[in-house]
Parts: structure tokens; C-alpha cells; sequence
């Protein structure tokens, strides 16, 4: 572990706990969405505006459904470092990470220095870009065909 003096205090590590479980438990969809309960088939004797309105609605609560299945996970991640005593150490450099940055984004796995480069890293490369939301790699050099 580096430098204990910029180390979270007991105060600032419970503010940003409780934090994270607000943000938990103040998500939407988490458990109000899911297949089961959104129609993706064409209801009986509809016609081609409501078949419309119905994809794009159920086309919307699927995606905000999946932010928040995502944001979730980073949350549970978040937690569980705290039963690990890590949170709050930059995954990158081991260094820790200002209170300030972690109050603004509670689940910030990096220190911004660390998070400015990987940024810049990430915006100068061509290929292997990776999406931010599902950290998936996107393949842009097929699309140059």
C-alpha cells in the first residue's frame, strides 16, 4: 500500500459506503424490468403504430434495464473491496484515490491521472477500441471495407 497520509479516513470511507448502497437501492429498473414482463411479440390486432411504439418502448426499457444491471455489478464491486479493506486503491497504479473523485463517482476504480492517460491511450488507438459501458472491444477496421 502507498502513502497511509492520503489514505480514506473511517469517516470518508462510511460516507462513501453509504453512498453506494443509496445509489443501489435508488436504481430503477433493476427489479421492475426483465423479459418476463416485457411484451416483445406483436399484441393481438395491433397495427403497425402500435407494434412501433411498443419496440421502441420495450427497446428503451431494455437498455436502461441493462445500464442499470451494469451499474449494479460495479457497485456490488465496489462493496466488496470494502470487505477487502481495497477501496479506494487505483486498480492501475496502487496509489489512492482523492476523496473527492470517489464522492463524485463512487465506483472509480482508477486515480484520474491514471483515468486521463487510459482515456488518452484509449482515443489515439484506432482498433481495439473498447465500449465503456460493456467493455467490449469494437472491431472498426471491418468497417473500413
Amino acid at each position: 500500500m502507498s502513502d497511509k497520509a492520503r489514505a480514506l479516513t473511517k469517516k470518508q470511507l462510511e460516507t462513501l459506503k453509504n453512498k453506494l448502497i443509496e445509489e443501489k437501492n435508488g436504481l430503477v429498473f433493476s427489479d421492475q424490468v426483465n423479459a418476463s414482463n416485457i411484451e416483445l411479440s406483436k399484441p393481438e390486432g395491433s397495427d403497425e403504430v402500435e407494434q412501433s411504439i411498443t419496440d421502441y418502448t420495450n427497446s428503451h426499457l431494455l437498455r436502461f434495464r441493462n445500464r442499470e444491471v451494469f451499474y449494479a455489478k460495479k457497485i456490488d464491486k465496489a462493496l466488496k473491496k470494502f470487505e477487502m479493506d481495497e477501496f479506494g486503491l487505483c486498480s492501475d497504479c496502487g496509489e489512492w484515490i482523492r476523496f473527492e473523485r470517489l464522492l463524485a463517482r463512487p465506483t472509480a476504480e482508477m486515480c484520474i491521472q491514471c483515468k486521463e492517460e487510459s482515456e488518452r491511450d484509449e482515443s489515439n488507438s484506432f482498433t481495439g477500441r473498447q465500449s465503456k459501458s460493456l467493455g467490449k472491444v469494437l472491431d472498426l477496421t471491418g468497417m473500413m471495407a
